[in-house]
Formats: structure tokens, sequence, C-alpha cells
């Protein structure tokens, strides 16, 4: 059975079965056989050393055991202090006591945060997006809810930015050795990419490098790789969907997609990525490419195309998308902020064969509603 390091509720367990007058070798076997805690018996003579010191202490009146200097207000000002800013260190924490009147050590502090029922890891960013596009995304989900959208005509783009020497890797040393530097120029060469996924496959892969102008993506990417994919694959009706970057909102470009009855889907809000399935794709791709020993220019440009044409089938751009189901009605659940990796989470199930009513009807079921209570900060 491995060690186990005690939880303060432990420590606190072992302090109430003393005061029951157990045997410190009964309180081993106790541990043991009901938490399945491997704990030697001089580690639980020390506690019971630090009760006794007074370190932990008894309320006279209950069975209740706690930290002899913290008291209630002390947890509900680390709740409070957390819940408003979930960035804050112990450090911070303990300052914030310290001008409640309070005078604690950091670890004491770390204790009362673990009690606070908070625990540290590492932050996953998302985009930021402002109060009036919130309003908006809010707006454009709520339609997509009411005419239970399949997506089944949408061609999803959008460009992405991949270099050489992008190392995601994990790396292991010794621990008395200091980690091995993996060489990366300070100006990695990088290529751009532009593509559309749909339910009926993908676009034909652009890569380019050098600046995107108004000019270029109105030839290169509208007239000579757009254009064609809606002719062959979507000659009954579409409904193209971009990003709201300046070159695509361009005069240029506005006066090309009228001329060539190219459907711009115009309500996408801005700042919603997690609204566009592509952008798993590049998510996909950037994982893949990280696998790879790419050392050229010519070996990034066949990585690339290989993923475009193998990897990337129409069944794979299909999960993509089924994966909105989950993501639209996610939005209307958070008002309109960045829903991260909250979709998986409420919904656990699979998408495939699903609908946004099917997802959208289950938020009723209390069950459902109690878990989003939990997953969502107050």
């Amino acid at each position: 059975m491995p060690k186990v390091k005690l939880s303060h509720s432990h420590r606190l367990e072992i302090a109430s079965l003393y005061r029951q007058n157990w045997k410190i070798s009964a309180i081993v076997r106790y541990l043991s056989n009901q938490h399945g805690i491997d704990v030697n018996w001089s580690t639980v003579r020390n506690i019971i050393l630090k009760y006794k010191s007074g370190d932990l202490f008894a309320d006279p009146n209950s069975d209740f055991i706690k930290f002899r200097k913290v008291t209630d207000g002390d947890i509900s000002t680390v709740r409070s202090a957390l819940a408003e800013k979930c960035t804050m260190t112990a450090t911070d924490v303990r300052r914030e006591l310290v001008s409640k009147g309070s005078d604690l050590s950091k670890t004491t502090v770390q204790r009362i945060i673990h009690e606070a029922g908070y625990t540290a890891s590492a932050p996953r960013y998302c985009q930021m997006i402002r109060e009036a596009n919130k309003v908006k995304r809010l707006t454009f989900c709520q339609q997509l809810i009411t005419d239970n959208d399949n997506f089944a005509d949408i061609i999803f783009t959008d460009e992405c930015t991949v270099q050489l020497h992008d190392n995601k890797v994990v790396i292991y040393r010794l621990r008395d050795q200091v980690a091995q530097p993996i060489p990366q120029p300070k100006h990695p060469f990088k290529l751009h990419v532009w593509g559309g996924i749909s339910r009926r496959g993908t676009t034909r892969l652009l890569i380019f490098d050098g600046i995107l102008r108004s000019e270029f993506f109105v030839d290169k990417i509208l007239r000579q790789t757009l254009l064609p994919f809606i002719q062959d694959v979507y000659p009954d009706k579409h409904r193209f969907q971009q990003d709201n970057d300046p070159k695509h909102r361009s005069i240029l470009s506005k006066n090309f997609m009228k001329s060539n009855n190219i459907n711009w889907w115009e309500c996408w809000p801005s700042e919603s990525p997690d609204l566009n399935p592509i952008e798993m794709v590049w998510n996909m791709l950037k994982r893949r490419l990280a696998k790879k020993d790419l050392k050229t220019k010519e070996d990034l440009e066949t990585a690339l195309e290989d993923f475009w044409t193998t990897d990337l089938t129409v069944e794979c751009c299909n999960r993509f998308i089924d994966h909105l189901y989950k993501v639209v009605p996610t939005v209307m659940i958070v008002q309109g902020r960045a829903t991260a990796d909250l979709p998986r989470k409420i919904f656990p199930e699979r998408s495939l064969g699903k609908s946004i009513d099917y997802f959208n009807s289950k938020l009723k079921e209390p069950l459902l509603r109690q878990k989003i209570a939990n997953l969502l900060p107050n």
C-alpha cells in the first residue's frame, strides 16, 4: 500500500480518536482498514503530540476539533477572496487575512485554503470576450437553438500559423540534475494556412507565408480555393463562415462575395473561436506536428498536406461540427462568456446522432442543473 500524505481532516480524525482513548496502534489499523491509508506509528504519535501541545484543540461543547488560531470568519474571508480573484497566491490571501486582524503563518493559510475547499491547478486560458460581444453571442446562440440548426450547409473556415521547432514535449531528468536544454532558434520558420471544413468534407488547404492582405485573401483564398469548393461540393446552397477580421470585411472582399454569390454568414459574433469547430482542427494539427521530426520548410509543408488529406476525414469533420450541439447551450448557461472545456464536462456523452435541441432539453433535468451549479463559480 503506497504512502499517503495525511489531509487535515485525517489529522483531526486521529485527534478525535485519541480523545476517545484509542491506542496509537489501533488508530493505525483503523486508518488502513477504513481509509486505505498507510501511515506509521510515529506519524500518528506526532499528530497526537501536536494535539496535546495545543496546536489542535477541541470545542468543550462538542466533539469538533479545529485549528486553535483559525476562526470561521477566517475561512469565510478566504472563500470570499478566492471567489473574487482566483489568481491570488497564499501570500496574497495571508495579506487579506492580516488586514482583517488575523495573524497567521503562510503554512496555516495554505491549510485554511485547503479547508475552504480550494486546490491549486494550472490555469486554462480562453478568448477574452467584451461585454457587447457576450450579448451578440447570446443572441446568435439563441437563434441556433430556435432553429435547431444542424450546420449541414455551413463551411467553417479560418487561418492558422504553424512553425518548425515547436517543442511541445515533456522531458525527464534525474532529480539531482538540471533539465537538458532543447535548442530552438530565436525566430523559428513559420507558415500560415487557410482551410475550411464542412459536413461534406474539407476545402483545399492553402499554405502561404508573408502577410495576409485583402488582395491575397480575395484572389488566392476566395477566388482560387473557396469558390471552386462551393461550386463542386455545395452547388445547391451554402453558408460561408469566417471571423470578423478586417480583411474578411473589406469592401474588396464583400464585393467579390456578392458578385460571385458567396453566401457569407455575416451574423457571426466576434470573439467566438469556441463556436468555430475548425479551432479543434488546428489543435489536432499542432499536436500531430509536435510528434514529427520536421527539419525543413518542405518537411513542414508535406506534414501539413498529409494531415489535411489523410487524417482529416469527413467523419472527423462531422465529429468536430457535432460538438457545437454542446457548445451552443453552454454559451447560454455562462451568459455569453467563453465556454472552454465546460461543454464536455456538462455533457460527457458523445454528440454523434444528437442535436442542439437534445442537449438544450437536458438542461431541464434537476441532476444536470445541480452538476452545472457545482461546476460554475459563484
